[in-house]
């Protein structure tokens, strides 16, 4: 990895790559959170694990905010050399929540997706195996951390 601390991991991506970026910033001593374009999320993470070596995919969850009618889908990422954990955070709108499956660049995120994709109706585009993860094979009933979810299920 070239940046040998966060300031300068922050800095460089901000002056290098400010297509890509909505925001970076620092939350302690080895945290980075970024706020990726959902155009350029495949472009950003390709660059976070080929150039800024973020190649351990740690975790993803997801985040309604209703009030601001948006979802934010939510990558944990770890540089093993560095010890660097980096969230890598991309904003949704709500009423269309769709983005780029990560697959394509952490294949181990695959089951993170599905989950997302069932809690919360985030459709990833390109994701090899979008099917039920934790809910019945025929559950019809909405979208369970949905901050509206009023508690549906399967249907007959």
């Amino acid at each position: 990895m070239p940046a040998r601390s966060e300031e300068e991991l922050v800095e460089e991506l901000k002056r290098e790559h400010p297509e890509l970026l909505v925001e970076a910033v620092i939350h302690r001593s080895k945290r980075v959170s970024i706020v990726a374009k959902r155009e350029k999320i495949l472009e950003l993470a390709r660059l976070l694990r080929d150039k800024y070596g973020f190649t351990h995919p740690v975790s993803a969850g997801a985040v309604d905010y209703i009030k601001e009618g948006r979802m934010q889908m939510i990558y944990y990422l770890m540089n093993p050399e560095s010890r660097f954990m980096l969230m890598l955070r991309v904003d949704l709108p709500r009423d269309n929540p769709r983005m780029p499956s990560m697959t394509q660049v952490w294949e181990a995120m695959s089951f993170h997706e599905r989950e997302a994709w069932e809690m919360f109706g985030i459709d990833f585009e390109g994701h090899p195996n979008l099917t039920h993860l934790l809910l019945p094979p025929d559950w019809r009933g909405g979208y369970p951390l949905r901050k509206d979810f009023k508690g549906e299920g399967v249907t007959p």
